[in-house]
């Protein structure tokens, strides 16, 4: 009888040869090899532990090789790149959006100093004065890492990159690029970095990176599509224009990200992105004020105050609210349409609380990567 290592080679085996027949489209030598693969993997889950059961997916394989059976002309897995692709003037389509050079700057970024400083020094200035950096022998190659609590503005700073060094702007989240069908998901990383590198100056922006760059266990869907982005992070800073495609990933669990990600040459560079400081909260709540119509003097240091622990998203969202108040008394006639007040404020801060987690954020400011 086999063993279970040498059931686990016949299900790799015959698991590479179905993603082959699939990439050509293929479908009914690719039905045959998933149900011998399909075979291989029952035949491990027999030898498993009943507690380890669960981590056993045959029912994949099998329900695969069935739909491939049934598959018609159109599809399903050219539906799912349909769906991914954004159809471009250029004679070639494109498998994911390009927005462009952002209009947003780095003067949108209210407060966060340290961190723009950092980001200039990691990722534009290398790339708008390469030849400095070759001079006094800095490093130049690597992907940036943007961590912080969710609201932080982390997708703002890799816009305003792009801004900065005027690179059309990619941003990928991950049910951009995650699918049901074996091996669509790796597929679709190679399209992603494929369509980056077709340009000149780019930036690739993956948001929530440890969705699809988890720490790997064995069996599980993720030791395959980790291999697959880490090959081609590293090929893009093999290339011999190493600077023409800048690679941005933000994350709210830098914990759960694989420590293969965190090496040198991928993603080395981490900045952390905190916390709205209290004078950063008052800018914040002053720019969502602009322009509105305000009756009597609004306290934006008393708002700043009172929101300690919120981030940007938050005191965007109790402005708003406050706007809503004031809004529904003059739809509702209870009084003439003359503005915000600094009471509609503090009926807001009554209604709209902090989504910061305190768990989250002590680990957040614990957290430095060693550990991975």
């Amino acid at each position: 009888m086999p063993t279970k290592q040498q059931l686990k080679e016949t299900f790799d085996r015959w698991y590479a040869k179905a993603l082959i027949h699939l990439a050509k489209q293929e479908w009914e030598e690719a039905r045959l090899c998933l149900n011998t693969a399909a075979r291989a993997l029952a035949d491990i889950a027999s030898k498993t532990p009943q507690e380890d059961i669960k981590s056993i997916r045959q029912d994949w394989v099998f329900d695969l090789a069935n739909e491939l059976e049934r598959l018609e002309k159109k599809t399903e897995i050219e539906k799912v790149k349909e769906k991914l692709t954004e159809k471009k003037e250029e004679k070639n389509g494109s498998p994911i959006s390009v927005s462009g050079v952002p209009n947003v700057s780095f003067d949108d970024v209210v407060g966060l100093e340290d961190v723009k400083r950092s980001v200039f020094f990691k990722a534009i200035y290398p790339r708008l004065y390469p030849e400095l950096y070759k001079r006094y022998k800095m490093k130049t190659g690597g992907g940036l890492l943007l961590y912080g609590l969710p609201g932080t503005g982390k997708t703002m700073i890799a816009q305003a990159i792009a801004h900065e060094t005027k690179g059309k702007f990619f941003s990928v989240r991950c049910s951009d690029i995650g699918s049901k069908w074996f091996g669509e998901t790796e597929q679709n990383i190679r399209a992603i970095f494929d369509e980056a590198r077709s340009y000149d100056n780019a930036v690739l922006f993956f948001d929530e990176i440890e969705s699809y760059a988890t720490k790997r266990r064995e069996d599980s869907a993720m030791s395959r599509v980790v291999p697959e982005f880490l090959t081609q992070i590293q090929d893009v800073y093999e290339e011999e224009k190493a600077n023409k495609l800048l690679v941005i990933a933000a994350t709210n669990r830098p914990w759960d990200i694989d420590g293969a990600f965190l090496r040198p040459g991928r993603f080395d560079d981490k900045i952390f992105v905190p916390l709205p400081s209290q004078k950063s909260r008052e800018e914040i709540a002053k720019n969502k004020m602009l322009n509105v119509p305000i009756k009597g003097e609004i306290d934006y240091q008393i708002i700043g105050e009172r929101t300690e622990g919120y981030n940007g998203a938050d005191v965007a969202y109790l402005c708003d609210k406050a706007k809503e108040i004031a809004l529904s008394r003059v739809i509702e006639g209870l009084e003439e349409d003359e503005g915000v007040t600094a009471q509609d404020f503090v009926k807001a801060l009554s209604l709209v609380k902090s989504s910061v987690s305190a768990e989250d954020e002590k680990a957040m400011m614990a957290w430095d990567g060693s550990d991975n």
